[in-house]
């Protein structure tokens, strides 16, 4: 059986999606031997790798949790997306992280972030540490602007996705003959043009960190060329794309029922395609 490698893309709130996939894949005892997340998809992958099922629509909802995201917790922490609350606190105290599930499962993760001195993407691994994999997760999810840079090993990172938003280049190099892509947006949607945002950008990465800036303002162009590569991968058999069939939400969506539905639309349509990726998966 060739190695299948799982590939999530980011998207913020827009992960509840790849949520209910991969919640599905558990029901049915799907698994790969190597998974890489960025953005929201770090997240996705910690929890679908430890098997608890049901923990990032928990985690993105802040069910029975303080809220992390919004102006109401700003005043609180002083930051408009309290990464720390979302990622550290709930992991070892709200909704708890099965730290041990996750180091104990035998599959080989990476989380990819965005050097913001180099202006490079660059693929992470845990290193059997509770807090080396939150902050892994954390400089992943890290979204320019709202967020600050997180330093890991000396060096200063942000949101992977401004520059490799769906790494599957990236498993084929680490030995996977294939790849199966759970994504965030439809066909027709964009990402984030950052583009647009120049200005504000220069103002808060120009001087300290200019090759950031430079590569945000080029990420549409550079998205657009990922998904050229994929759809070729896919006619030749050797991806399997999982997306929405349906407008995707918000960034940061407040609002609970569009999230279930979004969660629900991402476990149904696995649902329906289980058996077809049984057949990839064993081809």
């Amino acid at each position: 059986m060739a190695k299948t490698g799982l590939v999530l893309e980011g998207g913020s709130f827009r992960g509840i999606f790849t949520a209910g996939v991969l919640d599905c894949l558990l029901d049915n005892g799907i698994s790969f031997p190597y998974v890489i997340g960025v953005s929201a998809g770090s997240g996705n992958a910690v929890n679908f790798i430890a098997g608890q099922r049901g923990r990032t629509q928990k985690v993105i909802m802040h069910e029975n949790a303080d809220p992390y995201f919004g102006l109401e917790q700003m005043m609180k922490s002083k930051k408009l997306l309290d990464l720390d609350k979302m990622l550290f606190d709930y992991a070892y105290d709200q909704i708890p992280l099965d730290f041990d599930a996750f180091f104990k499962s035998g599959t080989e993760s990476e989380y990819v972030v965005a050097n913001c001195e180099t202006g490079l993407a660059e693929d992470l691994s845990p290193d059997g540490t509770h807090d080396r994999l939150l902050n892994l997760c954390k400089a992943s999810c890290s979204v320019p602007v709202i967020s600050q840079p997180v330093e890991i090993d000396g060096s200063y990172y942000l949101d992977g996705s401004i520059i490799d938003s769906i790494p599957y280049r990236r498993a084929m190099k680490k030995g996977c003959e294939k790849v199966v892509a759970v994504l965030t947006r439809m066909d027709e949607e964009s990402p984030t043009d950052y583009s647009k945002m120049k200005l504000i950008l220069n103002l808060c990465y120009k001087n300290r960190f200019p090759k950031v800036a430079e590569v945000m303002i080029n990420r549409k162009n550079a998205y657009d060329k990922q998904m050229k590569g994929l759809k070729t991968m896919e006619k030749a058999g050797r991806a399997f794309v999982i997306r929405p069939q349906v407008p995707s939400i918000g960034h940061f969506e407040n609002d609970n029922g569009k999230m279930n539905e979004f969660y629900r639309h991402g476990y149904d349509i696995m649902s329906k395609r289980t058996e077809a990726l049984r057949e990839f998966l064993d081809t």
